[in-house]
């Protein structure tokens, strides 16, 4: 039963793997619209060329910390013995919060770099 929290991983998994490919093949035509793309990134080349730059670091370190957070609550769960089902939804709620911590703070660097466009 307790093979269920495998579940609180995948959203950790898919930060770090997408900010990885990223990272590994940055998009420089923002047209295409492969890579880290949102309005904020969307407003010039500049842009996009910045958002490309910093996003993959940023979801990167912030699914490592997910996956840290993860384990954390996963050992405290089971410690309290909560069910799994709620523990399921607590990870998953925290992965949410995590993905647009992700986003958020993105945007926020890129219109931090660039504050009158």
């Amino acid at each position: 039963m307790y093979i269920s929290l495998l579940l609180n991983f995948i959203v950790p998994f898919v930060m770090v793997l997408t900010g990885s490919i990223i990272k590994k093949h940055p998009n420089h035509n923002m047209h295409k619209q492969n890579g880290y793309s949102s309005p904020a990134s969307m407003k010039s080349q500049m842009h996009w060329d910045y958002a490309q730059s910093i996003a993959p670091g940023i979801f990167i370190s912030l699914g490592k910390y997910l996956f840290l957070a993860e384990v954390l609550l996963n050992i405290i769960f089971i410690i309290l013995r909560v069910s799994v089902h709620m523990s399921v939804l607590i990870g998953e709620g925290a992965g949410i919060v995590f993905l647009f911590l992700g986003f958020y703070y993105t945007d926020l660097k890129i219109n931090e770099k660039f504050p009158d466009q």
